[in-house]
């Protein structure tokens, strides 16, 4: 998968995630042959494992590019939150051991209904100890929908997030930390925190965050199972929307059991792209694969003062859980001035962290 990711497309860096990482028993070798291909690794960590300050240092021999630490609260809170006692107290040992080693860390933070008061002390410790980047996520749309998990006691509303989000914001802003804030609606924060804001049409502009063109094939099953034969790489275009909805396993069963006709139509499928980039231009289909990826996938809605925003054509809107939950009155739609069309036009205005074997690309 990760010489698919490299010398297929492209990609440059990726995102190790779990379960825990930092547990797996051939992590290091996957760090190490990252490195090697230059696949630069990044591990999404819980920070259990990593209060070890040798076994953190083993990281660092093995390559590591920097860790994205999940800090989901404050104390009792982030235990509670992580349905772990005494996890806070090891997370904040691994926060020191990376500090002391000089490992490059970042944060993740989920803005459930109980962490939301306390995220400006989440940006005192980013503060603190250093971290690169802190990311909020609110109402994360990537978790299990069907659980029941999501209940008006751990879903905030997005009035209960935007004070405390920009005391936090402000604070990262004045100590030159780089804030990333997702899934909220762009008319939910002031204008001047919108440079900071991720909507799906913006995601793939963040160098730290997906590549829609790979990230649709490393959503398919067959690449997150285990054993498992690999569904065929595709392009970002024509056909590709259609192939990542399929069941990834006939897909996988059709390509196992007719090769030859599988390699003509995947050719075929490249080729197709690529005249549609050449047409189009790759930006046209990013932002396809953002709308449609919000709108199919995901449920997210343009309720009515929506419709009034000069914002409406950048933004994802309402996700349709949360309209369900709360409905859509929080809306505060911007009528000043012409309809925004530039998915970049906040984000451009944002300052970065960019590593140095980013810079031919990123900057």
């Amino acid at each position: 998968m990760c010489h698919t990711l490299r010398y297929y497309y492209g990609d440059t860096a990726i995102d190790i995630q779990g379960g825990e990482p930092t547990i797996h028993p051939e992590i290091h070798e996957l760090i190490s042959y990252c490195n090697e291909i230059g696949l630069y690794p990044t591990l999404i960590t819980n920070g259990l494992a990593l209060a070890s300050i040798d076994k953190l240092a083993k990281f660092k021999g093995s390559g590591v590019r920097d860790f994205l630490v999940s800090l989901h609260g404050i104390g009792d809170i982030h235990d509670e939150v992580v349905c772990r006692k005494g996890a806070y107290v090891k997370i904040i040992q691994a926060i020191e051991n990376m500090r002391e080693l000089d490992v490059p860390f970042r944060f993740n933070c989920t803005m459930s209904k109980p962490v939301v008061p306390l995220l400006p002390e989440i940006a005192q410790k980013a503060i603190d100890y250093g971290a690169n980047a802190v990311n909020f996520i609110a109402f994360n749309p990537f978790e299990d929908q069907e659980t029941g998990i999501r209940t008006h006691d751990n879903v905030a509303t997005y009035g209960d997030i935007k004070k405390s989000l920009a005391v936090a914001m402000d604070m990262l802003e004045e100590a030159e930390i780089e804030c990333n804030v997702r899934y909220l609606p762009l008319c939910i924060a002031e204008e001047k925190h919108r440079k900071n804001l991720y909507n799906f049409q913006q995601l793939p502009y963040d160098h730290h965050e997906w590549n829609y063109e790979s990230w649709m094939w490393t959503g398919m099953q067959p690449q997150r199972m285990k054993p498992s034969e690999l569904n065929r790489p595709y392009k970002l275009g024509r056909l590709a929307r259609r192939l990542y909805r399929a069941d990834a396993n006939t897909l996988l069963k059709i390509e196992l059991d007719r090769p030859v006709k599988a390699k003509l139509f995947y050719f075929g499928q490249r080729l197709i792209a690529a005249a549609g980039s050449i047409v189009l231009g790759r930006a046209y289909w990013y932002r396809r694969e953002a709308k449609l990826r919000a709108i199919q996938d995901l449920q997210y809605e343009h309720h009515e003062k929506c419709q009034q925003c000069a914002l409406r054509n950048i933004c994802d809107g309402f996700h349709g859980d949360y309209a369900k939950f709360y409905g859509t009155d929080e809306a505060d739609p911007v009528t000043t001035g012409s309809v925004i069309e530039d998915p970049l036009y906040y984000i451009k205005e944002q300052d970065k962290i960019v590593e140095d074997e980013d810079k031919g690309w990123a900057l």
